[in-house]
């Protein structure tokens, strides 16, 4: 499995406190089936972006070198997760958002109670200048909560929508897990990712995520989900649906 959004890299936001932790975390991804990880921290799309990127390709190459150094056989990959505000238009004008394994492909978030007009439209303006939106967590935002529908919009233009582990098996609450299930019901998912943020809690280990999408979606949109999307993605390649 490839994991496109994981917050490994070590004391640099809310995920890895310590190299050590990191590795551990590497490992753990192993363990159940792991090849490759894109390492997402948390990146605000506002004017010191090039401090938080030189920042970002320090911790990169440090982690890198200890997953190689521990032989352990983790792929990673340079990304990052960005918080849309209003400058981070600006950031997409100049062709300097931050990519996804050096793909189009932008992995993107909003503060969970934004209305659906402002992510709309920043997504539009993002994929406007050449950016390939995906779109973390759909489920975790209020207004999709209320109307998951408001993602087939989304679909038709192109973006590609992202759902957590979690959200599925029950860690963040009722909500999020509706609408998850609710999104996936209609087809509208295209992959999954750990959102993993530590070894103790929302961990990069992926067996029970990949035993619920066994038993709950059909074998050809597991298969989607979780090996022919994220491969996709790797390759700068359009994602696929179901028919």
């Amino acid at each position: 499995m490839i994991d496109i959004h994981c917050h490994i890299l070590p004391d640099f936001d809310d995920g890895a406190a310590s190299l050590e932790e990191a590795l551990d975390m590497a490992q753990m991804a192993v363990y159940s089936g792991v090849t490759d990880i894109i390492a997402t921290p948390h990146f605000r799309g506002e004017p010191d972006f090039l401090e938080q990127r030189q920042v970002i390709a320090r911790h990169f190459q440090v982690l890198d070198a200890a997953i190689k150094q521990a032989e352990i056989p983790l792929r990673l990959h340079s990304g990052a997760e960005v918080l849309c505000l209003p400058e981070t238009v600006e950031l997409a004008v100049q062709h300097e958002l931050p990519t996804l394994a050096g793909t189009n492909y932008v992995l993107t978030e909003f503060y969970f109670d934004e209305s659906y007009a402002y992510m709309d439209e920043t997504l539009a303006q993002i994929a406007h200048y050449g950016y390939k939106p995906v779109v973390a967590h759909p489920e975790r935002y209020g207004v999709i909560q209320n109307d998951p529908r408001l993602l087939q919009r989304w679909v038709r233009l192109g973006y590609v929508l992202q759902l957590n582990k979690g959200s599925v098996l029950g860690a963040f609450g009722s909500r999020p897990e509706q609408a998850a299930n609710e999104i996936l019901g209609m087809g509208l998912a295209h992959l999954f990712a750990s959102d993993a943020h530590s070894c103790h809690s929302r961990t990069p280990h992926m067996d029970a995520l990949r035993h619920w999408v066994d038993e709950f979606c059909e074998p050809d949109y597991a298969a989607i989900l979780l090996n022919r999307n994220p491969q996709r993605l790797l390759q700068d390649r359009p994602m696929v649906g179901m028919d």
